[in-house]
C-alpha cells in the first residue's frame, strides 16, 4: 500500500530533537523532507536527557534502537539535588516497571543518531 507522503515535499523547521525524529518519520514513510535550520552547524550544546519507554518505542519505531544503546547508558534513576549540590529526591522508575527501557544520553549523542 502507498504512502499518501510518497514523493510529497515536506518542510521540517528546526534540527533539534523534535525536527529531526519528525524528519526522519516522514522520510522513511516516502516524502522528500528538507530541515530548515538558523543554526550554521549543531554544535554540542544541552545536557544529558532521559529517554522514557515512550521515547523508546518512538526510537524503536525509526529502527534505532541498537545505535541509542550504543551510545547511551541503561537508566531508570533520577537523583535531584539542589543548587547547593545536596540530594533532594531519589526516583527509582524501575520499581514499577521493572521491565520498561529507561536509557540516559547526552543531547548532542540523540541527535547525531
Amino acid at each position: 500500500m502507498a504512502s499518501a507522503l510518497q514523493g510529497r515535499s515536506v518542510t521540517v523547521v528546526g534540527a533539534g530533537i523534535g525536527g529531526l525524529t519528525a524528519a526522519l518519520a516522514l522520510a522513511r514513510r516516502g516524502a522528500e523532507v528538507t530541515v530548515l535550520e538558523r543554526a550554521p552547524v549543531l554544535a554540542e550544546v544541552g545536557a544529558g536527557l532521559q529517554l522514557s519507554p515512550n521515547g523508546m518505542r518512538v526510537i524503536e519505531a525509526l529502527g534505532l534502537t541498537s545505535a541509542i544503546e550504543a551510545v547511551s547508558a541503561p537508566g531508570g534513576t533520577v537523583r535531584l539535588h539542589d543548587h547547593h549540590g545536596r540530594p533532594v529526591i531519589r526516583l527509582d522508575f524501575t520499581r514499577r516497571r521493572p521491565h520498561a527501557s529507561f536509557r540516559l544520553i547526552h543531547r548532542a549523542r540523540l541527535l547525531e543518531v
